[in-house]
């Protein structure tokens, strides 16, 4: 449920999560209306959207690794919206898959809530950290601010350039298990 802070500032906004298939083909729907969503601009002035997959029905989600979609939204547009899965390898993880917003404030709204929840179900999920990889090197600031216990700057995975791009592990270790990594 969306904080007193932002109802305030907008009053017909609600926050869903994606349980089955009708709140999945909901989501998928405002996810259309919603043209702004995910684009921005690097500090060079580059821009940048974010694509979110879609799956044609919720139990192909399922089959993909799924675990939460979180999203804000007035039964119009999205403004925020929060891709979450759990992976059971390399030490069991929680991995935010994609994180996008249309307002200032509400990402962190976002990831206050997933960074919250992580921790207080590691147990119970059988997880020992949660983790994100960005593209967007311009982000490690933002996500600098949830205090995540590693930063991982590496050449893109994959990558035939001479001067390959960058990508960043960002990751909050939630168990003593958590198992450490060497990354290239």
């Amino acid at each position: 449920m969306l904080t007193k802070k932002w109802r305030q500032i907008l009053p017909s906004a609600i926050e869903s999560e994606v349980t089955d298939e009708e709140s999945y083909n909901h989501f998928k729907n405002l996810l259309d209306n919603s043209k702004n969503l995910c684009k921005g601009k690097t500090k060079k002035g580059q821009p940048y959207k974010v694509h979110t997959s879609r799956y044609k029905d919720y139990a192909t989600l399922l089959k993909n690794k799924h675990y939460k979609i979180i999203y804000i939204h007035n039964n119009e547009k999205i403004f925020a919206h929060a891709i979450v899965q759990l992976f059971y390898k390399d030490g069991n993880y929680m991995f935010i898959h994609k994180m996008c917003s249309s307002m200032p404030g509400l990402g962190s709204y976002l990831m206050k809530k997933i960074i919250k929840h992580a921790q207080q179900n590691a147990s119970k999920l059988d997880i020992t950290y949660l983790s994100l990889t960005t593209h967007n090197l311009d982000l490690i600031d933002f996500y600098g601010k949830f205090k995540p216990t590693f930063i991982h700057k590496v050449n893109k995975p994959g990558t035939k350039k001479e001067t390959p791009d960058k990508v960043a592990y960002i990751i909050w270790k939630l168990s003593d298990k958590m198992p450490i990594y060497k990354y290239e």
